[in-house]
């Protein structure tokens, strides 16, 4: 794990001046500040992209007690500053802070998540979710939109009093909840492949998050493309007439969006191909399992060492590459996952 994400929250206090210093008697300068500065380096680069990716901030602040008192907002133009700091109109003392990332961006009835609307006073941090919203039809909850990205952080502060003038400077991390599930199916032969006649689909139970960011829904949710398109690929060269050409495959490309992906949930999280036509299984696959195939090429590549949830939480894009016959049987002995092509003799879940 990268050593600057275990030390967070870090504190720093930088002392401006002295109050007791008769040279700043009239400086004004006395005031303690409690500043909040957001990084989001959780992910496979090891790098802050906070600036570049997050569109928004919605930070809740409750009371030593579990108690909401207030809430920030903050989106646009300063958010893309390296040096964005929010500041913290708090009393000295204890204090849960929660923040969910890429809220209130765009038309607010077609956001991808909700948080409970705390009352102050009153909403505890055990009644603070977020939840995906999603569409209930024919028995079935499901989510068929791509997702605003969403992201989670959470520390716990101590606000000091200071006779002095003062700054303390906290650091949220963050982690991103939401995945984009690239599912690209290559036909092996010359056979055209029609995206209409193909059905996708990932179950799971991960649409309600606590103010600590763990999943607490039971409720499965059908995960639908957003988007099916044709595609086409090279796959080799064939010899025509003493001349060398490029065959190309047809292929059909599906594009996903899920909430949180959980180490936990390696058997019940189900990727499923269908043949519409004949309402055949293609192929289903545990995608978590899948997905973590890819770990070691990542810990090898950059020199760190994770746990399975780490990893998951770093990685928010999955391409999965299955190859099919002209009967549109999959070639279940191998799977590209990224560009990588995971040999799958033996393999069991």
């Amino acid at each position: 794990m990268n050593i600057k994400s275990v030390l967070f929250p870090a504190i720093v206090a930088l002392t401006l001046s002295s109050c007791n210093n008769p040279v700043y008697d009239n400086e004004g300068d006395c005031e303690v500040k409690y500043h909040l500065r957001f990084i989001y380096d959780m992910n496979l680069k090891w790098a802050d992209a906070f600036p570049s990716e997050v569109p928004s901030v919605n930070l809740y602040a409750f009371d030593k007690h579990g108690i909401f008192i207030r809430e920030y907002f903050a989106d646009g133009v300063p958010l893309s500053s390296p040096d964005y700091i929010m500041e913290l109109d708090l009393l000295p003392g204890d204090y849960t802070l929660v923040a969910w990332c890429g809220l209130g961006v765009g038309d607010p009835k077609n956001e991808s998540f909700n948080v409970t609307t705390p009352v102050v006073g009153q909403t505890s941090l055990d009644d603070f979710y977020c939840s995906l919203n999603t569409i209930s039809g024919d028995g079935a909850t499901y989510s068929d939109s791509p997702l605003n990205f969403l992201y989670h952080g959470k520390i716990e502060v101590n606000l000091p009093d200071s006779q002095d003038g003062a700054t303390f400077l906290y650091t949220m991390p963050l982690v991103k909840d939401t995945n984009h599930i690239r599912i690209i199916l290559q036909q092996l032969s010359t056979v055209d492949m029609d995206p209409s006649q193909y059905g996708f689909s990932i179950s799971d139970a991960n649409g309600v998050m606590a103010y600590d960011n763990a999943v607490v829904s039971e409720e499965e949710i059908e995960y639908l493309p957003w988007d099916v398109m044709a595609g086409e690929a090279g796959v080799g060269k064939e010899e025509n007439s003493g001349s060398a050409s490029l065959v190309y495959v047809d292929g059909v490309i599906a594009d996903l969006s899920t909430a949180r992906l959980l180490a936990g949930h390696e058997d019940s999280t189900l990727l499923t191909i269908t043949e519409i036509s004949t309402g055949r299984i293609i192929a289903t696959v545990p995608l978590i399992h899948y997905a973590l195939l890819s770990k070691r090429y990542y810990e090898q590549a950059y020199g760190h060492s994770m746990s399975d949830q780490e990893f998951l939480d770093r990685e928010d894009e999955y391409i999965l590459t299955f190859f099919l016959d002209e009967n549109n049987n999959w070639l279940d002995s191998s799977i590209l996952i990224h560009s990588w092509r995971i040999i799958l003799n033996n393999y069991s879940v």
